[in-house]
């Protein structure tokens, strides 16, 4: 029982992650303002968990 919730978490936390990456990958290519460089590494940095994850890479 407890391995069959432990898969279900991370299924859900997996899958909460690949949403909000992909609303910063769309966020990272479509703004307007904040153009900076220092901005493309803040987008960086919070998709590499999201990449790292989907490479099944701990």
């Amino acid at each position: 029982m407890l391995i069959w919730l432990h898969e279900a978490v991370h299924q859900i936390y997996f899958i909460l992650a690949a949403v909000f990456a992909l609303l910063l990958l769309r966020g990272l290519f479509k703004r307007k303002t904040r153009t900076n460089w220092v901005y493309d590494i803040i987008y960086a940095y919070t998709l590499i968990p999201f990449l790292l994850r989907a490479l099944h890479i701990k």
